[in-house]
Protein backbone atom coordinates (compact mmCIF):
# COMPACT_ATOMS: atom_id res chain seq x y z
CA UNK A 1 0.00 0.00 0.00
CA UNK A 2 1.47 3.45 -1.24
CA UNK A 3 1.48 6.57 1.25
CA UNK A 4 0.20 9.56 -1.46
CA UNK A 5 0.30 12.89 -0.10
CA UNK A 6 -1.90 16.40 -1.90
CA UNK A 7 -0.60 19.78 -0.63
CA UNK A 8 -2.86 22.21 -1.93
CA UNK A 9 -4.36 25.60 -1.26
CA UNK A 10 -7.65 26.42 0.55
CA UNK A 11 -9.87 25.85 -2.98
CA UNK A 12 -12.96 23.24 -2.10
CA UNK A 13 -13.22 21.96 -5.61
CA UNK A 14 -9.55 20.63 -5.47
CA UNK A 15 -10.13 18.64 -2.15
CA UNK A 16 -13.37 17.43 -4.11
CA UNK A 17 -11.10 16.35 -7.02
CA UNK A 18 -8.94 14.47 -4.48
CA UNK A 19 -11.81 12.80 -2.92
CA UNK A 20 -13.13 11.55 -6.02
CA UNK A 21 -9.46 10.06 -7.07
CA UNK A 22 -9.25 8.43 -3.27
CA UNK A 23 -12.36 6.68 -4.48
CA UNK A 24 -10.53 5.21 -7.65
CA UNK A 25 -7.09 4.28 -5.82
CA UNK A 26 -8.52 2.64 -2.55
CA UNK A 27 -5.83 0.42 -1.91
CA UNK A 28 -3.34 3.63 -1.34
CA UNK A 29 -3.68 5.47 1.64
CA UNK A 30 -4.24 8.98 0.34
CA UNK A 31 -3.90 12.48 2.73
CA UNK A 32 -4.56 16.05 1.86
CA UNK A 33 -1.97 19.10 3.26
CA UNK A 34 -3.18 22.73 3.02
CA UNK A 35 -0.02 24.24 2.21
CA UNK A 36 -0.10 27.08 4.39
CA UNK A 37 0.73 24.18 6.95
CA UNK A 38 3.32 22.43 5.10
CA UNK A 39 5.39 21.61 8.32
CA UNK A 40 2.27 18.90 9.37
CA UNK A 41 3.72 17.19 6.04
CA UNK A 42 7.31 17.17 6.96
CA UNK A 43 6.39 16.04 10.57
CA UNK A 44 3.85 13.10 9.58
CA UNK A 45 5.43 9.76 11.57
CA UNK A 46 5.96 8.34 7.93
CA UNK A 47 7.00 9.61 4.68
CA UNK A 48 5.29 9.39 1.44
CA UNK A 49 5.68 7.34 -1.13
CA UNK A 50 4.68 10.56 -3.37
CA UNK A 51 3.76 13.78 -3.22
CA UNK A 52 1.97 15.89 -5.05
CA UNK A 53 2.31 19.80 -4.86
CA UNK A 54 -0.23 22.22 -6.15
CA UNK A 55 1.87 24.80 -7.80
CA UNK A 56 -1.01 27.27 -7.89
CA UNK A 57 -0.74 27.51 -3.76
CA UNK A 58 2.64 29.25 -3.85
CA UNK A 59 4.47 26.01 -2.54
CA UNK A 60 8.46 26.12 -2.29
CA UNK A 61 9.28 23.45 -4.01
CA UNK A 62 12.92 24.27 -3.38
CA UNK A 63 12.11 23.56 0.70
CA UNK A 64 10.35 20.03 -0.18
CA UNK A 65 12.29 18.88 -2.48
CA UNK A 66 15.52 19.65 0.01
CA UNK A 67 13.66 17.96 2.93
CA UNK A 68 12.99 14.85 1.27
CA UNK A 69 16.28 15.04 -1.12
CA UNK A 70 17.95 11.57 0.79
CA UNK A 71 14.50 10.19 1.00
CA UNK A 72 12.96 7.67 -1.25
CA UNK A 73 9.55 10.40 -1.59
CA UNK A 74 8.76 10.85 -4.96
CA UNK A 75 7.48 14.55 -5.84
CA UNK A 76 5.00 15.37 -8.62
CA UNK A 77 3.87 18.90 -9.39
CA UNK A 78 0.18 20.43 -10.33
CA UNK A 79 1.11 23.22 -12.94
CA UNK A 80 -1.66 26.03 -13.67
CA UNK A 81 -1.85 27.22 -16.46
CA UNK A 82 -0.22 30.58 -16.14
CA UNK A 83 3.12 28.23 -15.41
CA UNK A 84 2.95 25.87 -18.72
CA UNK A 85 5.01 28.29 -21.03
CA UNK A 86 7.70 28.49 -18.32
CA UNK A 87 7.72 24.55 -17.66
CA UNK A 88 11.41 24.50 -18.24
CA UNK A 89 11.81 26.49 -14.60
CA UNK A 90 11.02 23.13 -12.83
CA UNK A 91 13.16 20.72 -14.83
CA UNK A 92 15.67 20.78 -12.52
CA UNK A 93 14.10 19.33 -9.84
CA UNK A 94 14.16 15.67 -9.55
CA UNK A 95 10.56 15.31 -10.26
CA UNK A 96 8.38 12.29 -11.43
CA UNK A 97 5.08 14.02 -12.51
CA UNK A 98 3.84 17.09 -14.09
CA UNK A 99 0.02 17.11 -13.89
CA UNK A 100 -1.76 19.82 -15.13
CA UNK A 101 -4.55 22.24 -13.16
CA UNK A 102 -7.57 21.43 -15.05
CA UNK A 103 -7.22 17.58 -15.40
CA UNK A 104 -10.07 14.87 -15.15
CA UNK A 105 -10.30 12.82 -11.93
CA UNK A 106 -9.41 9.88 -14.14
CA UNK A 107 -6.49 11.59 -15.35
CA UNK A 108 -4.65 12.16 -12.36
CA UNK A 109 -5.77 8.44 -11.41
CA UNK A 110 -3.91 7.02 -14.51
CA UNK A 111 -1.36 9.42 -14.13
CA UNK A 112 -0.80 8.11 -10.29
CA UNK A 113 -1.02 4.85 -11.69
CA UNK A 114 1.52 6.03 -14.44
CA UNK A 115 4.27 6.99 -11.57
CA UNK A 116 3.81 4.19 -9.50
CA UNK A 117 5.53 1.77 -12.17
CA UNK A 118 8.35 3.91 -11.87
CA UNK A 119 7.56 6.21 -14.99
CA UNK A 120 7.63 9.44 -15.41
CA UNK A 121 4.15 11.46 -16.08
CA UNK A 122 3.93 14.40 -18.06
CA UNK A 123 0.49 15.84 -19.08
CA UNK A 124 -0.28 16.20 -22.91
CA UNK A 125 -0.48 20.16 -22.29
CA UNK A 126 2.88 20.15 -20.87
CA UNK A 127 3.85 17.77 -22.88
CA UNK A 128 3.15 19.79 -25.60
CA UNK A 129 5.18 22.96 -24.59
CA UNK A 130 7.93 20.58 -23.95
CA UNK A 131 7.71 18.89 -27.41
CA UNK A 132 8.04 22.96 -29.30
CA UNK A 133 10.96 23.47 -26.72
CA UNK A 134 13.07 20.80 -28.41
CA UNK A 135 11.98 21.45 -31.91
CA UNK A 136 13.16 25.55 -31.65
CA UNK A 137 16.37 23.69 -30.18
CA UNK A 138 16.25 20.55 -33.18
CA UNK A 139 15.62 23.52 -35.58
CA UNK A 140 18.62 25.73 -34.90
CA UNK A 141 16.40 27.94 -33.87
CA UNK A 142 18.91 28.58 -30.55
CA UNK A 143 22.23 29.60 -31.21
CA UNK A 144 24.87 30.29 -29.11
CA UNK A 145 28.34 31.25 -30.33
CA UNK A 146 31.32 28.51 -30.01
CA UNK A 147 33.64 29.48 -27.55
CA UNK A 148 31.95 32.32 -26.02
CA UNK A 149 31.33 31.07 -22.66
CA UNK A 150 32.57 27.09 -20.95
CA UNK A 151 29.60 24.43 -20.32
CA UNK A 152 29.36 25.37 -17.04
CA UNK A 153 28.83 28.95 -17.16
CA UNK A 154 25.86 28.55 -19.91
CA UNK A 155 24.05 26.46 -17.67
CA UNK A 156 24.84 29.55 -15.23
CA UNK A 157 23.25 31.82 -17.46
CA UNK A 158 20.44 29.21 -18.26
CA UNK A 159 19.52 29.62 -14.34
CA UNK A 160 19.67 33.22 -14.88
CA UNK A 161 17.23 33.88 -17.11
CA UNK A 162 14.96 31.59 -15.01
CA UNK A 163 15.31 34.29 -12.36
CA UNK A 164 17.01 32.22 -10.15
CA UNK A 165 19.08 33.46 -7.10
CA UNK A 166 22.91 32.09 -6.28
CA UNK A 167 21.30 30.04 -3.46
CA UNK A 168 18.84 28.38 -5.91
CA UNK A 169 21.42 27.67 -8.74
CA UNK A 170 23.95 26.74 -6.59
CA UNK A 171 21.75 23.77 -5.18
CA UNK A 172 20.37 23.15 -9.11
CA UNK A 173 23.80 22.66 -10.41
CA UNK A 174 25.50 20.91 -6.89
CA UNK A 175 27.93 23.74 -6.67
CA UNK A 176 28.71 26.23 -4.44
CA UNK A 177 27.78 29.24 -3.44
CA UNK A 178 31.49 30.70 -4.02
CA UNK A 179 31.73 28.96 -7.51
CA UNK A 180 28.25 30.61 -8.71
CA UNK A 181 29.65 34.15 -7.67
CA UNK A 182 32.87 32.78 -10.07
CA UNK A 183 30.89 32.07 -13.13
CA UNK A 184 28.64 35.11 -13.06
CA UNK A 185 31.87 37.74 -12.32
CA UNK A 186 33.30 35.49 -15.71
CA UNK A 187 30.08 35.59 -17.12
CA UNK A 188 29.42 39.17 -17.13
CA UNK A 189 33.06 39.95 -18.11
CA UNK A 190 33.13 37.67 -21.41
CA UNK A 191 29.44 39.15 -22.17
CA UNK A 192 30.79 42.98 -21.47
CA UNK A 193 27.75 44.00 -19.59
CA UNK A 194 27.75 45.41 -16.43
CA UNK A 195 25.27 42.92 -14.83
CA UNK A 196 22.94 39.81 -14.32
CA UNK A 197 19.95 41.54 -15.85
CA UNK A 198 21.49 42.71 -18.93
CA UNK A 199 23.08 39.49 -19.15
CA UNK A 200 19.80 37.45 -19.48
CA UNK A 201 18.63 40.47 -22.10
CA UNK A 202 21.50 39.95 -24.45
CA UNK A 203 21.25 36.26 -24.10
CA UNK A 204 17.02 36.51 -24.99
CA UNK A 205 17.86 39.31 -27.32
CA UNK A 206 20.58 36.88 -29.40
CA UNK A 207 18.21 34.02 -29.18
CA UNK A 208 20.37 31.93 -26.52
CA UNK A 209 18.12 30.81 -24.86
CA UNK A 210 14.01 31.00 -24.51
CA UNK A 211 11.95 31.46 -22.33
Amino acid sequence: MNMISFVIGSEVHKETVIEMVKEHLQDDDIYVYNAAFIDDLFEAPRDSDLVILDMEAYISLQEVTRFYRFTNTKIAIILPDSEMKVFNNYIHYDLVGFFSVGMSVQEFVQGIEYIQKGKTYIHPLIASVLFEKYRQIAEGDVQRPIGLLTRREWEVLGELIQGCQNEEIAMNLNISDKTVKNHITSILSKLRVKDRTNAVLLALRERWFYL
